[in-house]
């Protein structure tokens, strides 16, 4: 996403684009042993699904807010990357979107249970540039 400084906005944002794109895990869609279904009409048609309550996305969909600090990380909510955890996987604590898609093929480590989210915000020429929004929320 762009960078804003409001990071919940930014998530916001990175939730409507997901759903009004169809970028997320449609468990009615005539593949997993269930009728085929339209997908909703709005975000809370979709989780007004008891399937996919119980299945989630595997998208940003599936987390609800941001917090201020791994510490306050709960399930469905998206907390910062530290800088140290940053330099680990960047080698760098402003990372670039070269830095980040580089450690792609790297163990994410941090995302160590499913339904957790982190975020991180990366730069361009010293510059917040854009906030990439990652985590496990399904297989």
């Amino acid at each position: 996403m762009p960078y804003n400084i409001d990071v919940a906005a930014a998530l916001a944002t990175a939730r409507e684009m997901t759903f009004r794109e169809g970028d997320y895990h449609w468990v009615h869609d005539g593949r997993w042993g269930l009728p085929e279904r339209p997908r909703p009409n709005s975000v809370a048609e979709l989780w007004a699904d008891p399937v996919v309550q119980e299945t989630g996305t595997h998208s940003v969909l599936d987390i609800w807010d941001v917090c201020g600090s791994a510490e306050e990380s709960e399930i469905a909510v998206a907390a910062p990357l530290t800088q140290q955890t940053a330099q680990r996987l960047f080698g760098t604590d402003r990372p670039t979107r070269d830095d980040y898609q580089r450690a792609q093929g790297a163990p994410w480590d941090v995302v160590e249970d499913r339904g957790f989210g982190y975020y991180v915000v990366l730069y361009r020429d010293n510059v917040p540039d854009e906030i990439s929004f990652f985590g496990t929320t399904g297989d």
